[in-house]
C-alpha cells in the first residue's frame, strides 16, 4: 500500500507564516544575476588588490614608526 499525503504529513508540525502565498523575494532578479556572474578572475583580482593594499598599509605604518624614531634618536644628539 502507498503512502497517502496526510501519512507523509502526520508527523509534520503546523507551520504559521504567511498563510499559503508566495513569498515576496528579497533583492531584485538583476542584483541577483549581477552578483553570480563574478567570474574567478575577478575573484583572484579583488583579492590579490586587497593584499596589496594591506601590504601597503603596514609598510606606510612602518615607514612612519621608523621615521619618528630616527627623529628622536637626532633630537637626542643635537640637543
Amino acid at each position: 500500500m502507498k503512502p497517502t499525503l496526510e501519512d507523509l504529513l502526520a508527523g509534520v508540525p503546523a507551520q504559521e507564516g504567511n498563510g499559503g502565498r508566495l513569498l515576496s523575494p528579497t533583492i531584485s532578479a538583476s542584483k541577483a544575476k549581477s552578483s553570480e556572474s563574478a567570474s574567478q578572475l575577478d575573484k583572484t583580482i579583488e583579492n590579490a588588490k586587497r593584499v596589496l593594499h594591506d601590504e601597503a598599509q603596514v609598510r606606510a605604518e612602518k615607514t612612519a614608526r621608523l621615521k619618528a624614531a630616527r627623529e628622536e634618536r637626532d633630537a637626542g644628539r643635537k640637543g
